[in-house]
């Protein structure tokens, strides 16, 4: 049985441990590189352009006002790979440097980190 946290069903400790470790227990190869970006984002809007996903937005931003800004996979892929890019050849970011990103929470902050993991 799991409790209940603020009307939430949630798992006890002992039941994530066993779900970890029977997770564990399947040796799956690790990838010597792996980017969040290119693997499974990318992967997600070339699912959803041949038909094999459905399509969901990738990033749904709400303000107090109630404004929205939605991206599809696809969106979010290309504005990450221009944000990217401009980070790489006019800002000379280079795989393993470190990025401190000061902005409220809007759209760009998250556009910014996603560019950031795909600049590596």
């Amino acid at each position: 049985p799991s409790r209940t946290f603020h009307g939430n069903s949630r798992l006890l400790t002992s039941q994530l441990t066993s779900y970890y470790e029977s997770i564990n227990q399947y040796k799956k190869e690790l990838p010597e590189y792996f980017n969040f970006a290119s693997d499974v984002l990318d992967e997600w809007a070339r699912l959803e352009k041949d038909g094999r996903k459905p399509a969901n937005p990738a990033f749904w931003w709400v303000n107090e006002e109630g404004e929205e800004v939605k991206w599809s996979f696809q969106e979010l892929g290309s504005l990450s790979r221009k944000a990217a890019n401009v980070l790489s050849e006019a800002c000379g970011l280079q795989r393993g440097d470190r990025v401190v990103a000061i902005l409220p929470r809007v759209p760009e902050w998250w556009l910014l980190n996603v560019a950031c993991i795909r600049a590596g």
